[in-house]
């Protein structure tokens, strides 16, 4: 508890001196997608335990709450609060959900989608059609007075003509005031010329020409401003918009969409995703609202944000944030991966805690170090790993350091190409949680009620030490576990069941053999259908055939004949044997990849060591035919014990008897 208040209290402190250090200072120091994560695991812990939730909590107030201000202070008769984020489609259909919950899926409405600029959102007063006041949204309840600046924005009305004002004369408009990304462009020219202060990026350098005490300053800086409301509202939002262009105020009229349907409002959500960078002013995401101002009413507000609209960020293509520590990861195969514990951000709409560094000589050529700020992709949008590093913000930081012994057990470690690896294969612990969490994956034996969490629990409860252990696991054994609920624990033991009887590519696949990933896996099962006959290809035929199939490089098979010939197979198989009840693996088909036996026909009969099948297999990849009953055309029998009538009948065609041996040596 005392671990979890402490987290709850930093995220506090954090949030609130970034909300002050935007909103008051316009001097932001981290990127909007680090502060979107720890406001994200802010709402997530507040969301489990809301007894702790502060009035002063970022979740209940909006901006910054304007403790001192060189301007005056505004109330606002209408709150300014803001709104919830949404990030990505999944969560633009979630909030649909929510809105149905309240008004009926079948309730007719229209979408309004607004591109959301990055800018200083302001409240204008009007009264009798004459501008009167200009406010910041400062907390969203007290804001400050910037009307004297406000009035330098040349595109922005004074006063209107009060003979067209339909919803009379006294009214308040709100929107954003903004720089476009040109006209940034030629202040910083300018300030180059003048030798002074280069700024950082339009949004900031628009709050902060806003907050100017000379307005002539401000007035140089050329603002603009777009708005997206109107007080008093018309019937629909669209109609508010349509008056305020009446009105002379700009509204972002080329990019603003009317939406039936949710499915559209994702694909304008994700045109402006790839698209954003073709405007002349900087967004940051968009907003849909319900059209229909009843059912706006109808949904109403939180505390914090209205029901009816939220506001759609776009997903870090790249984010920046900063190296906090570095864990060592093994995996299957004793690889030693270093892992950077970042300061959480949001990233391709999910936030990010952990980055691989995938080796070391990646943390050599990237220059990284614990305490860096980096910046962060998504490779392939699944894995976050680590780019490049930002040089120029470097302070204290601490080198990252090659284990030289295995993090986990203590034992040696050994450098192989780039990566370094644990050599206790056989007992480190994280080899083998790795190697039984390998075994339940999807692609492998697909034991899906048995999770890595799960297999985890039963490592440390020594309820099981190999793979195989798994099916030796009787309904109490899991249901004595903690948090193991009984339906839990029966998925769990059906999911097992049916695993025993997989097909021997996903057997294979699943015993975790370096280079062989589930594609290798299918191409070597298709020609050796069954493990009996890989061993014997691997270790009395020495991979011959193996190398004539197409695809399999010198490294899988050296891969498969070192797997086959550890102790670690060797004792795999002794289990095995022991207890073949425990698994029932299904052959592959077989197809032809030899041609030693091509011509040749076969008749099997007796009892052998093996079954019928894997001899029938046998014969087949290597270019033989199997017949069930003997004629003068059969050219082996092959014989085991109680071989009856078809062995006398074969002496008497003079056909070959072989016995096993004798049918491995022709092999």
């Amino acid at each position: 508890m005392v671990t979890f208040l402490k987290q709850y209290q930093e995220l506090l402190t954090k949030l609130k001196a970034w909300n002050e250090a935007y909103y008051l200072n316009d001097a932001p120091v981290v990127e909007d997608a680090v502060y979107d994560a720890h406001m994200q695991e802010l709402l997530a812990l507040e969301k489990v335990n809301p007894e702790i939730i502060r009035e002063d909590s970022p979740s209940q107030n909006v901006g910054a709450k304007l403790s001192s201000t060189k301007f005056g202070k505004v109330k606002h008769e209408i709150p300014m609060i803001s709104l919830a984020n949404a990030f990505g489609p999944e969560e633009i259909r979630e909030w649909e959900e929510r809105v149905n919950r309240i008004i009926g899926e079948e309730t007719k409405r229209d979408y309004v989608f607004e591109l959301k600029i990055d800018g200083l959102s302001i409240a204008i007063d009007y009264k009798d059609g004459n501008m009167v006041r200009a406010a910041t949204r400062g907390d969203g309840k007290v804001g400050e007075d910037v009307t004297e600046n406000v009035r330098t924005i040349t595109t922005l009305p004074q006063e209107v003509n009060v003979e067209t004002l339909q919803l009379g004369s006294n009214f308040q408009i709100r929107g954003e005031i903004f720089i476009n990304k040109s006209d940034f462009v030629k202040i910083n020219e300018e300030q180059t010329r003048l030798g002074g202060t280069i700024y950082a990026n339009p949004r900031n350098t628009a709050s902060g020409s806003l907050r100017q005490l000379d307005s002539k300053v401000t007035a140089s800086r050329k603002l603009d401003a777009i708005f997206y409301s109107l007080f008093p509202q018309a019937k629909t939002h669209t109609e508010s918009l349509k008056q305020l262009e009446e009105y002379g105020f700009k509204t972002n009229a080329a990019n603003n969409k009317v939406c039936k349907t949710i499915d559209e409002v994702i694909e304008l959500y994700e045109y402006w995703q790839e698209n954003k960078n073709n405007l002349d002013y900087e967004i940051d995401g968009a907003v849909v609202k319900i059209n229909q101002i009843d059912l706006q009413t109808t949904l109403g507000s939180t505390a914090k944000s209205p029901r009816w609209a939220i506001a759609l960020k776009f997903a870090a293509e790249i984010a920046e944030t900063q190296i906090e520590s570095v864990d060592y990861e093994l995996g299957r195969l004793g690889t030693i991966t270093p892992v950077a514990n970042l300061s959480p951000v949001q990233l391709a709409g999910t936030t990010v805690k952990r980055a691989t560094l995938h080796n070391f000589d990646q943390v050599a050529r990237l220059g990284v170090r614990v305490g860096d700020w980096v910046n962060v992709r998504k490779a392939g949008e699944i894995i976050p790993e680590i780019v490049s590093v930002n040089l120029g913000k470097r302070g204290e930081t601490q080198t990252i350091e090659v284990p030289v012994a295995c993090p986990v057990c203590g034992s040696e470690v050994e450098n192989e190409d780039v990566s370094y690896r644990c050599t206790n294969v056989a007992s480190c612990p994280a080899q083998v949680l790795r190697r039984i969490q390998h075994w339940c994956s999807k692609g492998a034996m697909d034991i899906s009620g048995v999770g890595p969490a799960l297999v985890a629990t039963l490592l440390e409860n020594n309820l099981i030490k190999t793979p195989l252990d798994l099916y030796r696991l009787k309904l109490e054994d899991i249901t004595g576990i903690e948090r193991m609920a009984e339906k839990s624990s029966q998925n769990a033991i059906d999911s097992i069941r049916a695993s025993r009887s997989q097909g021997f590519s996903r057997f294979l696949f699943a015993l975790g053999i370096k280079h062989v990933g589930i594609n290798v896996a299918e191409l070597v099962a298709s020609y050796f259908p069954d493990l009996a006959i890989l061993e014997s290809e691997l270790l009395n035929n020495k991979g011959e055939s193996l190398v004539k199939v197409d695809g399999l490089g010198p490294k899988i098979i050296e891969s498969l004949q070192e797997f086959f010939e550890s102790d670690t197979y060797k004792e795999f198989k002794a289990l095995l044997q022991e207890q073949a009840e425990l698994l029932d693996i299904q052959s592959n088909e077989a197809k032809q990849v030899g041609t030693r036996l091509e011509g040749s026909s076969f008749v099997i009969t007796g009892t052998l060591t093996e079954s019928r099948s894997h001899y029938e297999d046998l014969i087949k990849i290597n270019g033989g035919k199997v017949s069930s009953a003997i004629s003068k055309k059969t050219s082996y029998l092959l014989c085991g014990e109680n071989a009856g009538s078809k062995h006398d009948k074969a002496e008497q065609l003079g056909v070959k008897i072989l016995n096993e041996k004798e049918f491995h040596e022709l092999l």
